[in-house]
């Protein structure tokens, strides 16, 4: 990779013989010694690794994001501001953060502490975008189970003003050279049309949260790369008056507050899909383009009829979320192709969505079965069903006897379960045997008619 610049807790870096694949955890620990931020997983889960990452918003003031810094690669630094736990205290003294968890007697190994306080410094910093105390820990673990005090410090920062920064972090962004821009990390669509007809084995890195476990957990070499990260046109959600346009690699996080206006139940299973330091920077566009059979995305697009757009340098074509899947971890992506944007209909006024996810956990994990639902009603009489599972067979799919069952009014559950059987051929794995699949999708269905006939919420029907 070529040169980047970045900095680093207010001092700035200038990197030029950094390899492709280096972490940024492995970075911080082994070239800048500064140990405090811990490897616990290697996957993105515990949230040992955490760090805040900055940039300078539109009135020149620092936005923080929490990540995960083992599965970030260290170029995607390039022109931000990394701070980890290091940075935050002045001597004598300690960041109100740190000073709260003194107070709470919040750390007790103190392996997770430093995670937890950096999650807890980008939350402190955001007072105008707070997720809930909940959502906002959920990627931290203590090993210790300490999480009362750690939450009870949670309530306390919640209740202060927001801190103060040194005044040359700010200083050390805005000086920061412009953006690297080269094959690698192409600063428009052009040049990426370009640069993928050239190479077109690399992959493309946008926010990297399945690449960087392949590389952190298993050594695996990606090959050629390039990054997305000058692309705003990749990053571009629009609304008008009939839909949603998503690009491909904007990251959930930016993602969650058109999707709880417009689709809420999209919403609820974007929460499921990962922490808040994987929603920082992963996309649905990367979700979609793994082509994994329990993505949680795809039923979703695809029950919502949603269209994807493909890029190439020999043009554009669009293709239903549904024809986009050619086999298990396969698409219909050609050589030097690759996933522009998304387009999701709105719902008419007859319309509602619903989705389900069943896995091990309630969060951050991977699903066994999940579903999504479009319905259309006159009056009380169903007249229009799509419906998409995950976790079902080898690709996310409709279920096209599932819709017609559902709008027939085939409800009782050996009729639900012959049009499974019609559907699917269920897998079997560790997460679920294949008849524990078709038993779980019939309940599913079972819920969703629950939910119908008895205005209950996704949250009252969980408790069926």
């Amino acid at each position: 990779m070529n040169e980047i610049h970045f900095s680093l807790n207010g001092a700035m870096r200038q990197v030029s013989s950094l390899g492709p694949v280096v972490t940024l955890l492995d970075h911080l620990r082994l070239a800048e010694r500064l140990t405090a931020t811990k490897e616990g997983c290697a996957e993105g889960d515990c949230g040992a690794c955490t760090v805040a990452i900055g940039q300078l918003d539109e009135d020149g003031q620092i936005a923080f994001r929490a990540v995960n810094s083992c599965l970030m690669l260290t170029h995607e630094l390039d022109g931000k501001l990394v701070v980890t736990t290091e940075a935050l205290a002045k001597a004598p003294s300690l960041h109100q953060v740190q000073e709260l968890m003194v107070e709470r007697h919040a750390s007790q190994c103190g392996f997770c502490t430093p995670g937890f306080v950096m999650s807890l410094f980008a939350y402190e910093q955001s007072p105008a975008t707070r997720p809930a105390l909940h959502e906002m820990l959920a990627g931290n673990l203590c090993r210790c189970t300490g999480y009362r005090p750690i939450i009870d410090a949670a309530h306390d920062i919640a209740a202060r003003p927001q801190s103060l920064l040194p005044a040359h972090w700010a200083a050390s962004v805005a000086a920061l050279p412009d953006a690297c821009i080269n094959a690698a990390a192409p600063a428009d669509l052009d040049e990426l049309d370009r640069a993928l007809h050239n190479t077109p084995s690399a992959k493309l890195l946008a926010g990297g949260t399945d690449l960087g476990v392949a590389i952190a957990k298993y050594g695996a070499d990606p090959g050629p790369l390039i990054s997305l990260r000058n692309l705003a046109a990749l990053r571009e959600v629009k609304l008008s008056e009939d839909a949603l346009m998503i690009g491909a690699a904007a990251s959930y996080s930016t993602l969650l507050p058109f999707l709880e206006r417009l689709f809420p139940a999209f919403a609820a299973m974007v929460r499921r899909i990962g922490s808040l330091q994987i929603r920082n920077v992963a996309s649905m566009g990367g979700n979609l383009c793994n082509a994994s059979p329990i993505g949680d995305s795809a039923p979703c697009l695809i029950a919502l009829d949603a269209i994807l757009t493909l890029r190439s340098i020999h043009g554009v074509r669009e293709v239903q979320a549904g024809d986009f899947f050619a086999g298990y971890r396969k698409t219909i992506l050609r050589e030097g192709e690759y996933l522009w944007r998304i387009r999701i209909p709105l719902l008419a006024p007859a319309q509602s969505f619903h989705t389900y996810k069943l896995a091990k956990r309630y969060e951050q994990d991977i699903s066994t079965v999940s579903a999504a639902f479009r319905l259309t009603r006159d009056n009380d009489r169903l007249i229009d069903v799509r419906a998409a599972f995950g976790g079902m067979a080898a690709t996310p799919v409709r279920a096209r006897a599932i819709e017609a069952a559902l709008v027939g009014g085939r409800h009782e559950p050996a009729a639900l379960l012959s049009a499974i059987d019609e559907d699917f051929t269920p897998l079997s794995d560790f997460r679920g045997s294949a008849d524990y699949r078709r038993q779980a999708s019939c309940g599913i269905l079972q819920k969703l008619l629950a939910q119908q006939e008895q205005s209950l919420s996704v949250e009252d029907v969980w408790q069926l």
